[in-house]
């Protein structure tokens, strides 16, 4: 009797370890991603192609401004410095077409002399890329609406020039506490800027931008920075963590 009483007992505890497994499993796993979406960038833009092919370096189209502010993305006025297609000329040359100039897939098509003698690139994969850059935003005076891997909260103020000054191979000395916190591949090969530490690695040595990973529920991005790790990067450079220091 008493060993009939042992089994039921011994036989509950092999379902609870095994629904315990799967609760992990789906929780730490499966259940995360379900809450991303890939989404990709509406243009094919080549970082090798501008960096090592053109020669540019970050700051060309990263920069400061006078008051210290971060530009962050180009916009079409530095674009059209390298890429000359004269709005007007190329919208006249669309009308006398016979070309609706919203119709940005018969512009491409129609090959017009005054756009495809401007465009820059030399391979097809290439110059399919750029001249979807002039027709679709260039000469309709849109500028491109970039996803932003790392886009922080309205509630939360990142400078930008507050960080220029990082040298990462001074922190290379603090690898193993932040490991967690930065890409430590970064500091086995430290590049000339320190955009490595938050940024994706070599993203200058990048064709073809990597899929935006969207949060389906905040819209952000999976990239977006943990306050942890801010936090635990002050804490090692003893810098403040007060709330008003990130929070505006």
């Amino acid at each position: 009797m008493e060993e009939r009483k042992a089994s039921k007992r011994c036989g509950g505890v092999f379902p609870f370890i095994i629904g315990f497994l799967a609760t992990c499993i789906l929780g730490w796993a499966v259940i995360p991603g379900l809450f991303f979406e890939k989404v990709e960038q509406p243009l094919r833009f080549s970082h090798a192609i501008h960096v090592d092919g053109q020669g540019m370096d970050c700051e060309t189209c990263h920069y400061f401004r006078e008051d210290g502010s971060y530009a962050g993305f180009p916009t079409n006025e530095v674009c059209a410095e390298c890429h000359a297609v004269d709005p007007g000329e190329a919208m006249e040359a669309i009308a006398e077409a016979g070309i609706d100039p919203k119709d940005t897939a018969a512009i491409m098509a129609a090959n017009l002399d005054v756009i495809e003698g401007a465009l820059a690139s030399s391979d097809d994969e290439n110059k399919k890329a750029e001249r979807e850059y002039v027709v679709k935003y260039l000469i309709q005076g849109k500028e491109v609406p970039w996803l932003n891997y790392q886009y922080q909260p309205d509630n939360v103020y990142f400078s930008h020039k507050a960080h220029e000054g990082l040298d990462i191979a001074e922190l290379a000395a603090m690898k193993k506490d932040l490991s967690d916190v930065v890409d430590p591949a970064v500091f086995d090969e430290p590049g000339e800027h320190n955009c490595n530490l938050c940024h994706l690695k070599d993203i200058q040595k990048n064709d073809t931008p990597p899929a935006f990973q969207r949060n389906v529920l905040s819209g952000y991005s999976k990239m977006t920075m943990k306050m942890w790790k801010c936090e635990r990067c002050h804490a090692l450079k003893g810098q403040p963590n007060a709330c008003y220091t990130c929070h505006k």
